[in-house]
């Protein structure tokens, strides 16, 4: 259907009924067409995008485009049409259709890595070639982008926006974890959706993107570093598979697949291997042909009796509670030892021990039961991963414990470098001194793990920069203003 936007989308036609899904470029809601008499996806621009008319002209042609794109893994766009914008004002809103299923980052997060995540790949591959014909790139291939209906079925999402938002913000179209190295310079075809794919196959097949870390560090790595090799992670990955992984992410996109169709094609002899080949070496296996959350099954032993994933769970949670109770005790006791004992701040001695070990727990607790909700879903099918989750919670509630070691390190370092220390916990202000270096780090840290190849980016870049080279020269020079 061609996009249109006329008189009659004025009339109040659609109700928001929820909201469904958000992002940098607007929000999602579940919505009713009173006119149709059906539910849709209703997707709300973000005004940086609707004020800009350079970005809304992109979107409305890539959106004419897709809307003549019929594909059972595309999804379905109905209209572009005006609507109340939630500020009193009419703005252009998405009319598509409703997919009631999961997208693939959920699924990885509830269920693991699949070898059999091939067959899902190569739907996504069918829907990219639909849409390639059109001449429509994605730029955006992800999991969060790829969505499983109840059926089983692909539906792919988020066609063009990216790009749009991109010309308008002076930044790079796409998500780093996932872009080709020719999309970092703006420099985009057919070649730089299929290695963005490769990428997602790399992730279902290993529970991990190929090159972790920050911005700055995944730039350098898709432009130079040797293509990972997922059977470090899956042995049970056949070799065949690997070698069509690397050939489609390859750094130079004429040693790719030349398109979407021909990659696909050299993954059809891999599309059944899970069934062959997945043994006790694979974890978190989901059947590729119906991959869901309502059917897939637990990532290991999904036939356990009740009454053993019952014990299960209750086994692991009583070991995650010995977890979490016993690394705040021992880094408690670990404060006691030279040279940690001589920098313990006045409000952590030996009579607040278990105050400050209860404030330990109950951040190691706060940490798992609110950023690591997966942690309830693997107590009985992964129990390795739940007590890691609770061990690496654990560590970081009991760091304000490690305070002293932090403390005594500062003050040797400066020692060695000849800078002259304050009288430790003298006041707020030899406080602050100590905590310096952490602050120079952690602004250090952020600005890489934050870059941006963009103009606002650039200056947050080098605003957070500023900073960490302020803390640290205000480390060196406070002693000699004493």
């Amino acid at each position: 259907m061609v996009v249109t936007v006329g008189a009659l989308d004025r009339a109040p036609r659609f109700e928001m009924l929820e909201r469904i899904g958000a992002g940098s470029h607007g929000v999602v809601y579940r919505a009713h067409d009173h006119q149709l008499r059906r539910d849709v996806a209703v997707k709300r621009f973000a005004h940086v995008l609707t004020d800009d008319p350079r970005a809304m002209h992109r979107i409305r042609r890539e959106v004419n485009a897709l809307a003549r794109v019929s594909h059972p893994y595309v999804v379905t766009i109905h209209d572009l049409v005006m609507l109340p914008d939630g500020d009193g004002e009419e703005s252009p809103h998405l009319v598509m259709e409703l997919v009631d299923g999961t997208s693939v980052k959920q699924l990885l997060t509830d269920h693991g890595p699949s070898i059999e995540s091939v067959r899902l790949v190569r739907h996504v591959l069918a829907a990219l070639d639909a849409c390639h014909r059109a001449d429509i790139l994605h730029l955006d291939i992800k999991p969060a982008n790829v969505l499983l209906t109840a059926a089983g079925d692909v539906r792919l999402v988020d066609f063009g926006i990216s790009r749009a938002a991109s010309d308008l913000t002076a930044t790079i179209a796409g998500t780093p974890h996932y872009m080709s190295p020719e999309q970092y310079e703006g420099r985009v075809d057919r070649r730089s959706d299929v290695y963005s794919v490769a990428c997602l196959l790399f992730e279902t097949l290993t529970g991990r993107t190929p090159f972790p870390g920050p911005p700055a560090v995944q730039l350098m790595a898709h432009r130079s570093a040797d293509r990972p090799d997922p059977r470090e992670v899956d042995p049970a990955i056949p070799a065949g598979l690997v070698d069509v992984l690397h050939r489609a992410m390859a750094i130079d996109p004429d040693r790719r697949y030349a398109s979407a169709a021909d990659f696909a094609a050299a993954l059809a002899p891999f599309e059944s291997i899970g069934a062959a080949q997945a043994g006790p070496t694979v974890t978190a296996v989901v059947p590729s042909s119906r991959l869901t959350p309502e059917s897939a099954p637990a990532p290991s032993e999904p036939g356990l009796a009740w009454t053993t994933r019952t014990a299960r769970t209750l086994a692991t949670l009583a070991l995650s509670a010995g977890v979490v109770a016993l690394v705040p005790t021992l880094v408690w006791a670990s404060t006691s030892l030279s040279p940690a004992v001589d920098h313990r701040p006045p409000v952590m001695d030996d009579s607040t021990a278990s105050a400050w070990w209860w404030a330990a727990v109950v951040l190691a607790v706060a940490f798992v039961a609110i950023g690591r909700r997966a942690y309830f879903r693997l107590l009985a099918d992964a129990p390795r991963r739940a007590l890691g989750i609770a061990l690496g919670a654990a560590i970081r509630g009991s760091a304000v414990l490690a305070f002293p070691w932090y403390a005594a390190g500062v003050m040797a370092g400066a020692r060695a470098y000849g800078l002259s220390t304050p009288d430790l916990y003298g006041s707020w202000a030899d406080v602050a001194w100590i905590l310096m270096p952490l602050a120079t780090l952690v602004l250090t840290w952020r600005a890489l793990a934050r870059l941006r190849f963009g103009m606002t980016g650039l200056l947050a870049f080098v605003l957070r920069l500023g900073a960490a080279a302020l803390a640290a020269a205000l480390f060196a020079a406070y002693p000699s203003l004493l």
